[in-house]
């Protein structure tokens, strides 16, 4: 074991042993702020007036989670972006839909929204955005709004 990795268990077990009573109260920020560090992801090619550009896989899930979040009645769950290293292949969204919503309309409402965002993105998307190129998952079910 290294001395840092000694000095991390250390502080580890330290912090386990404290249990601080104002913990609820800052844990959603902690949690929140988490979520936001920068953490490399690969680059996808897009188009921009001035030229071609890379655009961070996790920008591209960003601004999806974004545009698909403002569709009614479902919440997404997950956003993964296929790639082949050079471009776009696919993307998965999983949701988490309103009981009694009708599925084949959301998901079509759902690729639309994501379509457009990929063209705003990455420029021109060819071949154009189809059910083989866009999944879109139901992975859970609600009986309230599942945006709460």
């Amino acid at each position: 074991m290294s001395p840092g990795d000694a000095v991390l268990r250390t502080a580890a077990a330290d912090l386990r042993g404290h249990v601080d009573q104002r913990w609820v109260e800052i844990a959603d920020a902690l949690v929140s702020r988490a979520l936001t560090a920068s953490r490399p992801s690969p680059p996808l090619p897009a188009r921009a007036t001035s030229g071609p550009v890379h655009v961070s896989q996790q920008v591209v899930v960003g601004y999806l989670r974004d545009a698909v979040d403002a569709v009614d009645d479902c919440e997404v769950v997950t956003i993964r972006v296929d790639s082949d290293g050079d471009v776009c292949t696919g993307v998965v969204i999983a949701l988490a839909v309103r009981y009694g919503t009708p599925l084949i309309p959301l998901a079509d409402r759902v690729r639309e929204r994501a379509e457009g965002r990929l063209q705003e993105l990455l420029g021109p998307v060819a071949p154009p955005v189809t059910v083989a190129h866009l999944h879109v998952h139901v992975v859970d079910v609600t009986r309230g709004d599942p945006k709460l």
